[in-house]
């Protein structure tokens, strides 16, 4: 296994930004992982579990340990007539299985196809679209706890799963390394078609199969999001807000304009992009740094930006949506 010092970490995250990790491996084996944390030199300083940067911001160089995991593996656990359960590493890549569980027709997951990132990232973040969320599938998770060295699994309900969220984002965070993920899938497919304009890409789909409801989903996806290799991004920066009921009905009387979707906990949920787009940052840019035109929720590196242009372009849209609305947005992205 080697060892790198120094290591530029470009080519390891969707934004394309510039950092250098002081030291960086990759590990294809939990015991490779356990080799480096025990050694003295490495395992006394801060650590970073590395998929593959679809959702992270470097805006510095990073003065520990990047452990990039590139754990492999997938299996079929059990199948019946009505369900598959399926284990994957947690170093895989999150469309790969998405693609391996349509074609066997396995459903619960098709609408999250095309997001980028590892399986362990994918956990991590509970990421979600177009009217599915990859916690509705998961059974379990195992984990391996960098102060033990020990394997644990979690349940579904252990992972402690909200929006864009789960146990590995708080009281886990820095404490353990994803190793795989087991999930449940259907064999009795029930398409989701609801979400924004996926109605559209189906209209002349007879008969809606996961296969048909993934190549509609990526159409979906490549005419809203851009291609990070052309301008790096790591999809939604921002979660969308979810207000109460009251404070909800006060904003939609200032704001009639607003998009409002009820949520099945009680709360509303606003769309974070209209409400970018309505302080007009599509028509202002920053020199290196913009939204996209076709979702301004995704903030883009038009070219040579640095982290910390990124950085300082996503406090000023906080700052100018709160100053028009009095809402709050959140980042969704991890920023180093």
């Amino acid at each position: 296994m080697l060892i790198y010092t120094d290591y530029q970490l470009e080519q390891s995250n969707t934004f394309n930004v510039k950092a250098k990790a002081q030291f960086y491996f990759e590990i294809t084996s939990v015991d490779d992982a356990i080799r480096i944390i025990q050694k003295k030199k490495y395992g006394e300083l801060p650590r970073l579990i590395l998929g593959n940067g679809s959702n992270i911001l470097f805006t510095q160089n990073f003065k520990g340990v990047v452990v990039k995991n590139i754990l492999k593996g997938i299996e079929i656990i059990s199948e019946d007539d009505n369900y598959a359960t399926i284990k994957a590493a947690s170093g895989e890549n999150f469309d790969d299985i998405v693609d391996f569980c349509v074609k066997k027709r396995y459903s619960g997951i098709e609408n999250l196809s095309g997001i980028p990132g590892s399986i362990g990232g994918a956990i991590v973040q509970n990421i979600g679209a177009y009217g599915q969320e990859i916690a509705n599938s998961v059974a379990e998770v195992q984990y391996l706890d960098l102060e033990t060295y020990q394997l644990h699994t979690l349940n579904a309900a252990a992972c402690k799963f909200g929006y864009r969220d789960s146990i590995f984002k708080k009281e886990l965070k820095d404490k353990a390394m994803i190793t795989s993920a087991t999930f449940q899938l259907s064999k009795k497919f029930q398409p989701c078609t609801t979400y924004g304009n996926l109605g559209a890409y189906l209209a002349n789909s007879p008969i809606i199969t996961p296969l048909v409801m993934r190549r509609a989903v990526l159409n979906c996806r490549q005419d809203r999001i851009p291609d990070f290799q052309k301008y790096g991004n790591a999809g939604s920066f921002f979660q969308n807000p979810e207000l109460n009921a009251n404070e909800a009905d006060k904003i939609k009387a200032e704001h009639p304009e607003l998009k409002m979707y009820p949520q099945p906990n009680g709360k509303i949920k606003l769309s974070a992009g209209q409400l970018i787009d309505l302080c007009g940052f599509k028509q202002t840019p920053d020199p290196t740094v913009g939204v996209s035109n076709s979702n301004a929720l995704i903030v883009i590196n038009l070219g040579d930006a640095k982290g910390k242009d990124i950085l300082a372009f996503a406090k000023k849209i906080q700052k100018k949506v709160k100053e028009t609305f009095g809402i709050k947005i959140i980042p969704e992205v991890e920023i180093i």
